[in-house]
């Protein structure tokens, strides 16, 4: 039910999602792609995902993982996680307990995780100013 209620909310804002076999559902929001996956019902979550939103290099490894710990300081709800040793991804999980699955909640997840990928990459760049 609450997959539905999801891609209905997706549709509703105008998205177009591609299911991922096996995985979830993908589609794109100004220029980032994002991955909807279907969590087990009885956990009452909602995920989204930013994929690969930074690679990690031997160079740039430690930058990145401060980075990654500044943007959990500022971003509520939001991790940074690193996938197949060398890309970060951001992910952005809701509980819903007993309410609904709406396309205000949705757009909300979605303007999160975009704003987080602007940040990471301010940070990492050394252009954001809260030093």
């Amino acid at each position: 039910m609450i997959k539905e209620n999801v891609l209905t909310a997706l549709s509703a804002l105008g998205f177009i999602p591609k299911e991922i076999e096996g995985f979830g559902y993908r589609f794109e929001y100004e220029g980032l792609t994002v991955i909807y996956t279907v969590d087990d019902e009885e956990a009452k979550c909602i995920t989204l995902t930013a994929p690969d939103v930074f690679d990690i290099s031997d160079d740039n490894r430690v930058a990145v993982l401060e980075a990654m710990a500044k943007l959990c300081g500022k971003m509520k709800y939001v991790q940074p996680n690193i996938m197949f040793e060398n890309q970060v991804w951001l992910n952005y999980q809701h509980y819903l307990g007993d309410n609904e699955v709406t396309p205000e909640l949705i757009e909300h997840m979605i303007r999160v995780l975009a704003f987080s990928t602007i940040t990471i990459h301010n940070i990492i760049n050394g252009s954001d100013n809260d030093d």
